[in-house]
């Protein structure tokens, strides 16, 4: 079997291409060198030449690359000043150095340094505006300024007059009927109901009733007490309950709630019931009788429901036998003897309580005189004078004296016991003196006197 022969591989190629294109180039590199070598020559040979003749020249240049790089520490106000100087001194060595390298060899002069600058041309066009800087801080506000005088006001000025009316404009073309509404509730006259129709409570709890009220438009309802021909309004909760905190015997009656619309009134009429303790009003005495007389003790005030039963009855001992009549109100005794003083009591009951109070009766016999002066006394002028008056009867009577129509001499009349002294009689103590037996205070007998003054002569 023969082998098959291949050709050069891809990377053979490629390598061999890659030694072309370096080997070339390095060649290209070593002549260019060569070239700036030649130049480095030449540019010797004319700076030898030069340096005798040239040689402040070349001074100059030195001084001015010394002097630039010395400039690197000034400021920037000094380095503008001076470079317009320096670059116009720099550009005139280089160009008469280049002058003497062109001339032996001007094929291989390069174009040198730009010359100095010409003069300032035309101003440009002005530039867009730059971008607005921040707002500065608010400075401290000034002293306000003096203030001005005020003005004179200025003459009234009339009010004009009203202008005419406009015409009334056209009519505007009517609007889209609207959608039929639903249809609305029929009305009603109102209608009242009441419960409890009847209540009865004890003294100080509570008493309520419920008014219940219907009809359309709504009714409007009220709470009132009958009195007589008369109504008291009252006050109500608005879902129409009427309530009595601590009932007293004073709320008992008949209430009425009534409602009331636009189609009319109704009512309805509830009655409450307080039981109250039984309460007393009775005087308390003393009552004063006659011995065998007949008295009628103070009547004793009786309140309360249900209606209390009132008794009487004796503090110590049985009520007179036979001699007694009394009714819820009122005791009477007849032919009262002394043995009837006492305190006699009222008892008034019902099913809540029971209450008494007593008063006091006193009976007394009428006083009697055991002695008193003659119908008429004559006495002697400055002289003195004996009326002698006393009396029985029980309780003891009390006996005093007075002057009809005047008083008892001041300072030189008094009383001892009943008898009526009086010393140096004058003529202005002539008159009727009265002596008075009275018991108790209430039952009294009067016995009178006439005094007559004479001036000389005997006294009887």
């Amino acid at each position: 079997m023969v082998a098959q022969e291949s050709g050069p591989s891809f990377a053979s190629i490629l390598t061999i291409l890659s030694i072309v294109v370096f080997t070339c180039g390095f060649l290209r590199i070593e002549m260019e060198f060569n070239k700036q070598k030649d130049k480095i020559n030449e540019l010797e040979k004319v700076v030898e030449s030069m340096k005798t003749s040239n040689s402040d020249n070349i001074a100059q240049v030195n001084t001015i690359l010394r002097n630039r790089r010395s400039d690197s520490s000034t400021n920037n106000q000094t380095e503008k000043r001076n470079s317009l100087v320096e670059r116009f001194t720099t550009g005139k060595l280089f160009s008469e150095l280049r002058q003497k390298i062109c001339q032996s060899s001007i094929d291989r002069c390069s174009p040198g340094p730009p010359g100095p600058p010409g003069p300032p041309g035309a101003r440009g066009e002005r530039g867009e505006q730059g971008q607005t800087g921040k707002e500065g801080d608010k400075g401290i506000m000034g002293p306000p300024g003096a203030s001005e005088k005020q003005g004179i006001l200025g003459p009234t000025v009339s009010k004009g007059e009203t202008g005419l009316k406009g015409e009334k404009g056209d009519t505007g073309t009517a609007g889209i009927k609207g959608a039929k509404g639903e249809p609305g509730e029929s009305i009603a006259a109102p209608t009242v109901a009441v419960s409890p129709a009847k209540m009865t409570v004890n003294e100080s709890k509570t008493a309520s009733f419920q008014c219940s009220v219907s009809g359309n438009p709504k009714p409007v309802s009220t709470w009132s007490k009958l009195e007589g021909k008369s109504e008291k309004i009252l006050s109500a909760t608005t879902d129409g309950k009427l309530i009595l905190p601590h009932a007293a015997g004073s709320h008992s009656g008949v209430y009425k709630c009534s409602a009331l619309n636009i189609l009319g009134q109704a009512q309805a009429l509830v009655r409450l019931v307080v039981n109250a303790h039984p309460r007393i009003s009775l005087n308390p005495g003393p009552r004063h009788a006659i011995q065998g007389s007949t008295v009628t003790l103070p009547i004793c005030h009786v309140t309360g429901y249900p209606t209390p039963v009132v008794t009487w009855r004796k503090s110590f001992g049985l009520l007179p036998q036979g001699r007694v009549r009394y009714n819820n109100s009122a005791l009477q005794i007849f032919q009262v003897r002394k043995e009837d003083s006492e305190f006699y009591i009222c008892s008034a009951e019902n099913i809540l309580g029971k209450v008494e109070k007593k008063t006091l009766l006193v009976v007394v016999s009428l006083p009697r005189f055991t002695s008193k002066p003659s119908s008429k006394i004559v006495s002697i002028l400055n002289c003195t004078v004996r009326l002698n008056c006393s009396a029985i009867g029980d309780p003891h009577p009390i006996v005093s004296w007075r002057k009809q129509g005047g008083q008892l001499p001041v300072g030189r009349s008094h009383q001892i016991n009943g008898e009526l002294v009086i010393t140096n009689l004058q003529q202005s103590d002539a008159g009727s003196y009265i002596c008075t037996a009275a018991s108790a205070g209430v039952f009294d007998v009067e016995a009178v006197t006439t005094l007559e003054i004479q001036k000389g002569g005997v006294s009887t």
